[in-house]
């Protein structure tokens, strides 16, 4: 049975600042696999997040959602090239009610098998099928290695018990 992971972008999968904040508060900034976008942002993708996404969907269809705009999280997702990886991208224009929902997520693609990772599970109308993972921005550990954590923890717990 298919099985859909549908994960937040920002701080959960990448980190966009303002470049004339990094430049003052976070001179390392360039020390990060990043790059500019949008003129005056420097978007960097979280410690092996590559890695994590091609593990990841062996096991599942990947779902991005975001509450920012649509067309900027598929720009972003594009920009640390994982964009390919994702059967859907949502963003604010899919908020209900100025959350995120599972349950769109479950009609729009008729699977049923669906769980979640965020910074903030609050964000989602369903928060108890969200897993929880710290935020991570640039600046923080370049071997973060929560994403992966995750995974063999819904590789031992959750793939097997899924039907």
């Amino acid at each position: 049975m298919e099985k859909i992971l549908v994960l937040d972008v920002d701080e959960t999968l990448l980190n966009m600042e303002r470049l004339s904040f990094l430049k003052i508060f976070k001179k390392n900034y360039k020390d990060y696999d990043g790059r500019l976008i949008f003129d005056k942002y420097y978007l960097s993708p979280r410690p092996k997040v590559k890695e994590f996404i091609e593990e990841a969907k062996k096991h599942f269809k990947l779902v991005a959602f975001s509450i920012v705009n649509k067309e900027i999280t598929i720009k972003k997702l594009e920009a640390i090239g994982v964009l390919d990886s994702f059967v859907k991208v949502y963003g604010k224009e899919d908020l209900l009610d100025g959350k995120k929902s599972l349950k769109k997520v479950v009609n729009d693609l008729g699977i049923s098998n669906i769980i979640g990772i965020d910074n903030f599970p609050e964000a989602f109308l369903e928060k108890e099928n969200i897993i929880k993972i710290n935020p991570w921005f640039i600046g923080d550990s370049k071997n973060d290695s929560a994403l992966s954590t995750i995974l063999e923890d819904l590789k031992l717990n959750v793939i097997k018990n899924l039907p």
